[in-house]
């Protein structure tokens, strides 16, 4: 069976988007006006994860009859935490090379280390901006941490996957409600911007759509199917050039233009969940594109420490930074991705048994 067969399989084409976006962050990061929207990319990834969490969920339960929380969050554990912990020990060396004030710097560490950096930055804890980065990584561990457990939750429910599917769009609204009230109350941007109760639209709609994928016969409809494979370029088209206008420093983008972009941004996922084939899947599926993807977890967690380092305490220009930092970055998530990242994910636990009367099936992505 090919792997495309499978609604739950792995998907080249959120690979290849996924780099894609990730450049626009490297954008932003290298110089804010070149790319000041760079926001619309990171509620979608948190779409994304969420989704292929799901259907990791999924897959694992209709398999085995259960989820196996410990061979869960060990594959979580070998996939995000060695990359982290080496980037954290490089980061440490370097700042005390560089005499860097410590305090600020170690609060700024452990806030990464131990995935609470998100709220750091909402209550505006003293500390580095360098892995102020982490807040994503951060919302996404605390997501990775409660989900499984909501998950079981849900399934004892016995409801139908649509139902599911509902109860967490309802969730989402409810977390973009929040936002919108925190803002129209005069809540601070860090706040608004940080905080993972109002990050939690995207996750929900993520997972709303791996329960429609795999259980809502309607999602597979040729009629839904040619609308998403009409729209998805036109989607796409227009959250990339919202993109040079969106800014988090707006308050409009926390009463409304987050909520529009949110979304837009799950027609995008779904479209290339749901559609064979779409005018965008050749760009997203190919290999440069895909791999890109592959090493996206390296170039996120090392860019901004070594761009705001030649920046900020090395004081040297754009040019420089784009000549030598762009391509150190890169050097840095490729050889993370081979020596650290894939040998780790080598090692992961050996499956369950699958049960008697559970089809075989590719196995399910992992986020990042």
């Amino acid at each position: 069976m090919r792997q495309r067969e499978f609604p739950l399989g792995y998907s080249a084409s959120l690979d290849g988007a996924r780099g894609l976006m990730t450049l626009g962050v490297l954008a932003a990061h290298l110089h804010y006006h070149w790319y000041p929207g760079a926001i619309i990319f990171m509620d979608t990834f948190f779409i994304m994860s969420s989704y292929l969490i799901t259907s990791l969920l999924i897959k694992d339960r209709e398999t085995t009859g259960t989820v196996n929380f410990r061979r869960f969050y060990e594959r979580r554990i070998r996939r995000l935490l060695p990359a982290l912990l080496a980037m954290l020990a490089v980061y440490t060396v370097a700042v005390l090379a560089l005499g860097r004030p410590w305090a600020p710097e170690a609060r700024a560490i452990v806030a990464s280390l131990f995935y609470f950096m998100n709220w750091a930055r909402a209550f505006e804890w003293p500390m580095s901006p360098y892995l102020g980065h982490a807040w994503s990584l951060s919302i996404e561990e605390q997501f990775y941490a409660l989900w499984p457990v909501l998950f079981v939750l849900l399934m004892r429910w016995r409801a139908h996957p649509g139902r599911l599917a509902l109860l967490l769009a309802a969730a989402a609204a409810a977390s973009a409600g929040w936002r919108w009230w925190l803002a129209v109350d005069g809540a601070s941007l860090a706040r608004l911007y940080n905080g993972t109760d109002v990050r939690l639209d995207g996750l929900c709609l993520g997972a709303a759509l791996a329960f429609v994928r795999r259980g809502c016969a309607w999602a597979g409809s040729p009629p839904l199917r040619r609308a998403l494979q009409l729209a998805l370029p036109l989607i796409t088209l227009g959250l990339f050039i919202w993109g040079f206008s969106a800014s988090y420093y707006d308050r409009q983008w926390y009463l409304w233009q987050s909520q529009v972009c949110m979304l837009l941004s799950t027609l995008l996922v779904a479209g290339l969940v749901l559609c064979d084939r779409t005018l965008l899947h050749p760009l997203f599926e190919a290999s440069p594109t895909v791999f890109l993807g592959k090493i996206c977890y390296g170039l996120y967690i090392w860019h901004h420490p070594i761009f705001l380092i030649m920046e900020d305490h090395l004081k040297l220009d754009l040019a420089v930074r784009v000549a030598v930092g762009l391509p150190l970055t890169f050097a840095v998530a490729i050889l993370s991705y081979h020596f650290i990242e894939l040998p780790f994910i080598s090692r992961r636990a050996p499956k369950p048994a699958a049960a008697p009367r559970a089809p075989k099936t590719a196995d399910a992505p992992d986020a990042r």
